[in-house]
Parts: structure tokens; C-alpha cells; sequence
């Protein structure tokens, strides 16, 4: 009788869940809350926030024209640092849009 490693019988049992997903949005929310403080500090990093996360895309939305700006600068280090918390390439890329639209 063959035996399935545990990580492989959780990763079965979890997939379907969608409590699962809505965990794994949190955790790529919260290091990109994390990310953006590193990036750039904390006081410019609170007019940014995560709006959505699906298929590797990751929206931030602010209503600072100056950040918004700042944050395509920064973009590809915000990914960086965003996948190196989470441990992997699970973000492969970040829009940015106004608040509101």
C-alpha cells in the first residue's frame, strides 16, 4: 500500500475549500502591507492599500497621485519583496488605480 506525504494529503483536502482561498488572499494582503512598509516606509506606505488579488495579479488603489506614481517606480521591487515573504512567485504582476474608479 503507497503512502502520500502529508504535505501532499493537505494540499488534496485544502484545495477545494474556499476558506483556503480566502486565507491564502489574506496572506498576500498582509505581505504586501508588510512589502510596501519596508519599500518605502510606514507613513507613505498608508496611502497605498491591496485592492484584489486573482490569477497572480495584485491591485493596489490610492487616491495619491504622487504614490500612485511612486508605486510604478517601485514596482518591481514591491513584487520582490511581496514574493520573497510569501515564499515563492505567487505575485507576477501589480496594477495600481485610483481610489473610487
Amino acid at each position: 500500500m503507497p503512502f502520500d506525504s502529508l504535505k501532499r494529503v493537505i494540499a488534496l483536502r485544502t484545495s477545494n475549500d474556499p476558506r483556503m482561498h480566502d486565507f491564502q488572499i489574506a496572506r498576500i494582503f498582509e505581505a504586501s502591507r508588510h512589502a510596501l512598509i519596508a519599500v518605502w516606509g510606514e507613513q507613505k506606505a498608508a496611502l497605498v492599500g491591496p485592492l484584489s488579488f486573482r490569477e497572480g495579479l495584485l491591485k493596489f488603489e490610492t487616491a495619491s497621485p504622487t504614490a500612485k506614481q511612486q508605486l510604478g517606480v517601485d514596482k518591481l521591487k514591491l513584487k520582490n519583496e511581496i514574493n520573497r515573504r510569501l515564499g515563492g512567485m505567487t505575485v507576477r504582476e501589480i496594477q495600481i488605480q485610483s481610489k473610487g474608479f
